[in-house]
């Protein structure tokens, strides 16, 4: 009875043992599972942001190239101004001086007209001294007048020459100034998209700090459940062993319980004189024992 007890407590013991092994690996194959989505996941998020970052080290260079280049046209827009500053000056001074040489209205062709006939007069009549004297003080004011008026025309021709030169210098002004608002438009609109992808990278970054986190607690929760594993196997291997052991020390006594049986009533069977079978005498002298120890 006492064998039986324990046969049954061993099989229980070996369900429970069963249960808890199936249940262990069961949990295994769901954890080595999650670990295996949660890499693939990770590899995922890590190429993601090897894109982003690709693409952030793209634009911060075009960012620089561009930086540079609007750094160049303003400098260039600097020096234009100082030029156009310098034009302005010199085309005010010029037009003071022509408004003063223009005080005059008399035309340079009327003035050298009025030196030619004096001269003429001088060279064809016979003036008298006074007359002539005066007729050559006033070929000298014509001549100083006319020296004004071809002045006055030389201003003139530079203030024009000024004024298209400020005109060029203010149409390349503004053709500077788009493209440097241009460059600047650009630029803020290359800042935002880098600053999107740093949000992005950096969301990126916390998603795959947190994916590790998660791998690293599945993978330290595998280690625990392969060592109850390794706790429950040999539990459960020790059980089986001891469950044989009962069940073969239950067959070999009944078989000596049979045995017995056995030897008894050839025994009988000897002592009354009747006749022994083949059987009969294997048993008497022990040779079904040795045939079965043999097996």
């Amino acid at each position: 009875m006492q064998s039986v007890s324990d046969e049954e407590k061993l099989l229980q013991q070996i369900d429970e043992l069963r249960r808890q092994i199936k249940h262990l690996k069961e949990q295994r194959a769901e954890v080595a599972s999650r670990i295996r989505e949660l890499k693939a996941e990770r590899r995922e998020l890590i190429e993601r942001i090897k894109g982003y970052r690709s693409e952030l080290q793209k634009l911060r260079e075009t960012l620089n190239g561009l930086k540079e280049e609007r750094q160049d046209l303003i400098s260039q827009r600097r020096e234009l101004i100082k030029r156009i500053r310098q034009v302005k000056s010199e085309l005010f001074a010029k037009k003071s001086a022509l408004s003063n040489a223009r005080s005059t209205n008399v035309t340079i062709g009327k003035i050298r007209s009025k030196i030619d006939r004096l001269e003429w007069r001088i060279i064809t009549e016979s003036l008298p001294l006074e007359e002539e004297n005066r007729i050559i003080k006033e070929i000298a004011r014509l001549e100083a007048l006319l020296e004004k008026a071809l002045e006055a025309r030389r201003m003139y021709e530079e203030c024009k020459e000024l004024r298209a030169e400020l005109k060029s210098l203010m149409i390349e002004l503004n053709d500077i100034n788009k493209k440097i608002n241009d460059l600047s438009e650009k630029i803020n609109s290359i800042r935002s998209r880098i600053g999107a992808l740093k949000e992005d990278v950096n969301n990126l970054q916390q998603e795959i700090d947190r994916k590790s986190k998660e791998i690293m607690d599945n993978a330290q929760r595998l280690a625990e459940i392969t060592e109850q594993l390794n706790e429950v196997i040999p539990k459960y291997r020790e059980a089986q062993s001891k469950l044989r052991e009962i069940r073969l020390g239950r067959k070999k006594a009944m078989e000596e319980a049979i045995l017995s049986k056995k030897r008894e009533e050839a025994e009988r069977k000897l002592r009354e004189g009747k006749r022994l079978t083949i059987e009969d005498l294997k048993v008497l002298y022990g040779l079904g024992n040795e045939e079965k120890s043999n097996t």
